[in-house]
């Protein structure tokens, strides 16, 4: 096959009209990979292929808070327009309005924030060259690209207004807020107790930007131009128009609804497990996990709960059906970082009808396991911003993530097997660490693996950057090989530079990729390199690659540095929804030659698990005996090293033998089992709503929870 190898940015001049002027001007700029990748598969992973996206959105660290009189992403010095690129006075971009309100601690506007770049109608090269200016741009610290939108995707228009808020809103002191999937707004456990035919969810924003099924729709809400945003009065109308006796046809309900290209799936969703556990009254609620629960309750419902989480008012963000469904966290940042804001506008919005906002209880179940894993990502570090000068009104609970995979030993059957999602290996002067990656066949979902680099013995928040190669033909200090499990090894790569198989230039697609930056945007202080294989399922969609090993050797040259450092290598797993059958996965394997692999469970938190202000939470087992170290489930994910463990843990698995506990399907009377620390989540979610609403606070909770440590990488400092 024919490959690129060669420094990143002859190698972008090689893609027509591509980055070509910028050689000189990109110094040592942070670069996005992931960005690189999509813009040249064209972003092949969505099914857009060879037409463009209509719009492109990123996460933007800025140097300063923004401002709109200032910021306003103006072309960067020495850049001139090139063809009929339509740059004109004004740049083609847009950031939301929401992120010109203030944060109530600071004063001033968030240094995080999402930027839109409309590209209907251009060229790619025309878009390539947008993407560069935007790199360049003397306001912007970092840009991280995230879920590009369908080329038939008309925006809604920007809401101009906040939707009306139910007047009992005002008697509660908590605001519960949800960033998931499919929402099941008219289940019995979700209404209002006085009102059958009233939902507790007053704000619903679709953030899918899919062509509805139907005419007639809200606007985008309030602050965003895209997606639906659904009132409280209009929920409650679709429920009055499909009352049947004192109930509601919930099914005629969904499919009266035309936000999302499918209706709410029939029997489960992913959203209506987490709701339920979070927010649930009423019979219509499965009965909670408690100790001594062995499984055997002799009813699947429990008593009616009365507690703040049952009664209090939800907002959800409706995560795009174009997001959930590639099953990858790497597009999560943009409509996450989106959703948070979002919800604060609606806490804000309570706030201004009666004089205190609300403090506002955000769970998301969601999370990519790659990244730095130091807190410096985009989407951790911008949640830290938001909860830090929220003042005390934001707590985010976060699960802390599943190794995928972690099983018993064969031969004992006490011990376990890591998952292979992650590996750690020293790589000293003069040496060389191997790792091999298993791509099973018929995955229909691309593989993206990281590996970070840091200095050995260097501790804390510390530029650790590798010596990239110069002009003089000098390598730096790593260099990688890639060996796919047919054909020749990879030509050895250097930092910072790519290759891709085959060439751009040629006329076949890309099958896979490998990017060596020294400044990564997703981290702040380390040097990455990103491998990514396309799916192995053969299909006419998909651009089939060689499944099975795939060996990556990583060599320290001596003459350079003799600094020793630490890799660590982390697999993108593949999210499923509740109910679905589990795809293939990719995972790193021992070695064939026996070399060390450096296999491990620890460090296995979803990236922003590990931002300084969420509420993580873990996975535990009731064995009807209390909880000890032995007790966390399986899969549940470990801290870095011996580093206490999540915030939280809360009950997920009823017995090794009984996996899973009882949550809600997607309409009332549906009850069926799911784990996972997506499960646990909601549970510590609900504890905070009732502390928060007993007139605690976020910090103060926080704060507890530091004299109660278990001295566990996987035990939560309180289970609930």
């Amino acid at each position: 096959m024919p490959i690129i190898q060669t420094p990143l940015i002859p190698v972008l001049q090689l893609i027509p009209l591509w980055i070509s002027f910028i050689e000189t001007q990109l110094k040592d700029r942070p670069l996005d990979p992931y960005a690189i990748w999509g813009l040249i598969t064209r972003f092949r992973v969505l099914g857009t292929n060879k037409r463009l996206p209509s719009v492109l959105t990123f996460n933007l660290e800025l140097k300063q808070p923004y401002a709109p009189g200032t910021h306003n992403f103006p072309l960067p010095r020495g850049v001139r327009p090139t063809g009929s690129l339509p740059w004109g006075p004004t740049w083609p971009v847009r950031v939301p309005s929401a992120y010109e309100h203030s944060l109530p601690a600071t004063g001033s506007a968030p240094t995080f924030i999402t930027l839109r770049l409309d590209v209907d109608g251009r060229t790619w090269d025309q878009v390539r060259l947008d993407v560069c200016a935007l790199i360049l741009n003397d306001d912007v610290k970092r840009l991280q690209i995230g879920l590009p939108r369908g080329v038939d995707n008309p925006d809604p228009g920007q809401g101009v207004r906040p939707v009306p808020l139910p007047e009992w809103v005002r008697d509660h002191k908590v605001l519960i807020g949800v960033i998931d999937d499919t929402c099941p707004f008219a289940h019995r456990a979700l209404r209002l107790g006085p009102d059958p035919m009233s939902p507790r969810v007053v704000s619903l924003w679709d953030q899918t930007t899919l062509r509805p099924r139907s005419g007639g729709r809200p606007l985008a809400p309030m602050g965003f131009p895209y997606g639906m945003q659904w009132s409280h009065g209009h929920l409650k109308g679709l429920l009055q128009a499909h009352a049947d006796g004192a109930d509601v046809d919930e099914p005629a309900v969904y499919a009266a609804v035309p936000f999302t290209k499918r209706p709410l799936a029939s029997r489960a969703s992913h959203a209506a497990a987490v709701m339920g556990l979070l927010a649930g009254g009423g019979r219509a609620t499965p009965r909670m996990p408690q100790p001594l629960d062995a499984g055997d309750a002799p009813l699947s419902l429990g008593e009616p709960l009365d507690d703040a989480a049952a009664k209090a008012p939800l907002a959800v963000v409706q995560l795009p059906v174009e997001q959930t469904a590639v099953r990858a966290g790497r597009w999560l940042a943009v409509n996450a970082l989106d959703g948070l804001h979002h919800l604060m506008g609606v806490a804000r919005q309570v706030g201004e009808q009666t004089g205190q906002p609300p403090a506002l209880v955000t769970n998301m179940s969601y999370g990519a396991m790659a990244g730095p894993h130091d807190g410096t990502g985009m989407l951790e570090s911008a949640i830290d911003e938001l909860c830090r000068d929220s003042d005390e009104g934001l707590a985010v609970v976060v699960a802390a993530g599943n190794s995928h995979g972690t099983q018993r030993d064969r031969e004992d059957p006490l011990a376990y097997v890591p998952g292979g999602m992650h590996a750690h290996q020293t790589l000293a002067p003069g040496g060389s660490v191997t790792f091999t990656l298993f791509i099973p066949p018929d995955k229909q979902f691309e593989t993206y693996v990281e590996f970070w680099f840091s200095v050995e013995g260097v501790v804390g928040k510390v530029d650790q950057f590798l010596v990239a190669g110069k002009p003089d033909g000098s390598q730096g200090e790593v260099e990688i090989v890639v060996e796919p499990p047919e054909g020749a090894p990879w030509p050895p790569l250097h930092c910072t530079g790519l290759h891709v198989v085959p060439a751009p230039a040629t006329d076949k697609e890309a099958e896979a990729g490998l990017f060596f930056m020294r400044k990564p945007t997703q981290g702040l202080h380390r040097s990455m390199a990103l491998l990514v294989v396309a799916a192995t399922q053969v299909a006419r969609r998909h651009v089939e690659a060689t499944s099975g090993r795939w060996q990556i050797t990583l060599r320290h040259k001596q003459a350079v540095s003799a600094r020793t450092f630490v890799v660590d290598a982390w697999v993108e797993r593949d999210d499923t929804e509740v109910g679905a059958v589990r795809s293939q996965s990719a995972r790193l394997v021992e070695n064939a030659d026996g070399s060390p692999a450096g296999l491990t469970d620890e460090n296995t938190f979803t990236s922003i698990a590990t931002g300084s202000k969420t509420f993580r939470v873990g996975a535990v087992m009731d064995r009807g005996e209390g909880l000890a170290t032995e007790d966390v489930s399986v899969y549940s994910a470990a801290a870095a090293g011996n580093k206490e463990g999540p915030e939280y843990s809360a009950i997920a698995d009823a017995h090794p033998a009984l996996p899973g506990i009882r949550v809600s399907g997607s309409q009332s009377g549906m009850v069926l089992r799911a784990n996972g620390t997506s499960m646990a989540a909601p549970q510590a979610a609900r504890h905070l709503v009732t502390q928060l609403a007993g007139g605690s606070t976020p910090d103060a909770e926080r704060k507890a929870l530091q004299s109660t440590g278990r001295g566990n990488a996987r035990l939560g400092k309180k289970t609930v």
